[in-house]
């Protein structure tokens, strides 16, 4: 939407009054006594549907002022709206949605929609159960257009026609018609079940595609209803309708020839859609021509080069490298609406779900706010526990709970992938992909940015742990490493802009976060982690850790496997080296984990084979 577009619920208002409330919603706003007239507040659009007329701002005051090309725009803008003198554009996107037709259940639940945009193309959408759609309608059961309405009039006939702006003329002049979706040969048996024993007249377009419509309808019908009457209108140009006709006809005048026209004694031979191929019925995919794609907006970040607005993304690398430091930096930077070490952010609400435990949370959010001289309450909203993306019943206790927070969220951060998951197996495409749909799901609902923290796999040159369809799903990918006390972050993966040629680097300084408690917060630097550091093998010239490693390796061997539990390899260590105490037991197995020979991974550990 334009800056322009910002502003088209206050013109609206100012030309039509006051909307109606029980036929608007967050989204579109609806005015008159049948909601006629509509504005798509996320689009920035109008559309009155009585005349078949749209645009944007200048479009409306133009309709308003009533003069077309005369009105001073800029002039009207900044006195009448307070709206700065600005480049206007005429007219609203190609692609901008101008007219919705509900396809409605008995219970008179929206199922599905056909949408026109202004360049009156139609597509087919169902709500995603998130206050979204999706595009297509798979896995849908078909339903006829005005569905209720027939259900209630059951004794009157039923007009079938082409096209839902066909359907609402007749409904208009006061009698109950249908169509379906998708257009010409696309009528289902499905659709005539719902005609059960009634009278139906079907109106075909003038034109062979639409003959060939009605012969397939009544087709389909036979058997079913009542009685069937397929009826030419007379007079109509080619290609033309029941609105053509209406528009040069009275009501009296159809009503004469769906009263002399003769119910088909014979059924039209037709193959119907349920006796063919498959093909008849496939959607095609939506293309974009040349204007489509070079009018899309560039990327919008919500952190400077590095998170991109309404996207997902993730984040991963070795455990202890300083992912949550990094995660938990950049939430509060945006929270804060700080730039983030030299990149500026957009500031908004941050929800953080701590999945592992919120136990250092608290100590490492006062640290970064003493380093930065910051006290000031913002919204970061921490969620302290696991939730199960892979249940549904509990991601959509996580929808109910965004959608009951104060503000909106412009980016989730999920840490980590693999408390989320509960158990699931990161290396199956099918479950990541469960979980890649969860994600998309919560971005959506959002409409903001989703950080995924994940762990590096054993092999962090390789990437993150488990599927790649995880690194193939996310619109960018942050590496995090960790040399001594240098944490670096790498743009990996940018889908939509060039990434950052290098990697950032960061000091990890320790801070206090209270009178007894200190934490780690990030610092950038021009310093660059030490090349050839043979920082992992300085624990072989340590006796203690030297017993801890082959007090693992041991118990490896022994049990046959590759990797332990922690509490294992602490008791074996312990029977090794009796005579140190638990201190200096767990400093000699911190040296190893920090050297990167052994990696603990949610209280299991192995040993990196590249490192020894």
């Amino acid at each position: 939407m334009s800056d322009l577009g910002d502003h088209i619920e206050a013109v609206a208002r100012c030309y039509w009054g006051v909307p109606n409330a029980k036929l608007s919603n967050g989204t579109e706003l609806r005015f008159g006594t049948h909601g006629s007239k509509s504005v798509d507040l996320q689009k920035g659009v109008w559309y009155d549907h009585e005349n078949d007329v749209g645009g944007g701002v200048v479009e409306l005051i133009r309709l308003g002022e009533g003069r077309s090309e005369t009105a001073p725009i800029q002039d009207i803008l900044s006195s009448n709206f307070g709206i700065s003198r600005q480049p206007l554009t005429l007219g609203a996107a190609s692609s901008a949605v101008v007219k919705n037709y509900d396809y409605r259940d008995a219970t008179g639940q929206v199922v599905y929609q056909v949408i026109r945009s202004a360049d009156k193309k139609f597509r087919q959408r169902r709500p995603d159960g998130a206050g979204g759609y999706i595009y297509n309608l798979k896995d849908v059961d078909q339903v006829p257009y005005n569905l209720p309405m027939i259900l209630q009039a059951s004794d009157e006939p039923v007009f079938a026609v082409e096209g839902e702006k066909c359907a609402d003329v007749l409904i208009k002049a006061g009698f109950i018609a249908t169509t379906n979706s998708g257009g010409a040969g696309k009528w289902s048996d499905a659709l005539s079940d719902h005609l059960q024993g009634r009278d139906v007249i079907i109106l075909p377009d003038n034109d062979a595609p639409g003959m060939k419509h009605a012969d397939q309808v009544a087709a389909s019908l036979w058997g079913k209803a009542k009685r069937i009457k397929r009826i030419e209108l007379p007079g109509l140009p080619p290609k033309g309708d029941v609105v053509n006709f209406l528009a040069t006809s009275k009501v009296e005048d159809l009503l004469q020839h769906v009263r002399t026209a003769p119910e088909l004694s014979v059924r039209p031979a037709v193959e119907l859609a349920s006796e063919s191929r498959a093909k008849s019925t496939i959607e095609p995919f939506e293309v974009l021509g040349r204007e489509a794609v070079w009018s899309m907006p560039p990327v919008e970040f919500l952190v400077d080069q590095l998170l991109p607005e309404k996207s997902f993304c993730m984040m991963y690398g070795s455990p202890g490298a300083g992912k949550s430091f990094m995660a938990i930096d950049l939430a509060l930077s945006v929270a804060h609406g700080r730039p983030w070490h030299g990149f500026d952010t957009k500031q908004g609400a941050v929800l953080y779900i701590a999945a592992e435990g919120i136990g250092g949370f608290g100590k490492r959010w006062k640290a970064w706010e003493k380093h930065k001289a910051i006290e000031k309450d913002v919204p970061l909203l921490v969620l302290p526990k696991a939730v199960n993306f892979m249940n549904e019943e509990q991601l959509s206790k996580l929808m109910a709970t965004i959608d009951h927070l104060d503000e909106p969220i412009v980016m989730v951060v999920v840490d980590t992938v693999h408390r989320v998951m509960h158990g699931a197996d990161e290396n199956s495409a099918s479950e990541m992909a469960h979980f890649i749909d969860a994600c998309d799901a919560i971005q959506r609902h959002t409409g903001g940015t989703m950080l995924a923290v994940h762990h590096a796999g054993k092999n962090t040159s390789q990437g993150a742990r488990g599927s790649n369809s995880l690194l193939a799903a996310v619109h960018t990918s942050l590496m995090v490493s960790k040399s001594e006390d240098l944490v670096t972050l790498r743009v990996e993966k940018q889908k939509d802009a060039e990434p950052l040629s290098e990697g950032l680097n960061f000091m990890m300084l320790r801070v206090p976060a209270g009178i007894s408690e200190t934490s780690v917060v990030l610092q950038r630097t021009d310093e660059t982690p030490k090349q050839n550091s043979r920082q992992q093998y300085r624990w072989r010239s340590d006796p203690q850790a030297c017993h801890a490693f082959q007090a693992l390796q041991n118990l490896l061997i022994d049990q046959g496997g590759t990797r332990i539990h922690a509490s294992a390899w602490h008791e074996a260590h312990k029977a090794k080296d009796p005579d140190l105490d638990r201190r200096q037991r767990q400093k000699a197995r911190q040296k190893l984990v920090d050297a990167g020979v052994v990696v603990c991974d949610n209280n299991i550990v192995w040993i990196n084979r590249e490192l020894t």
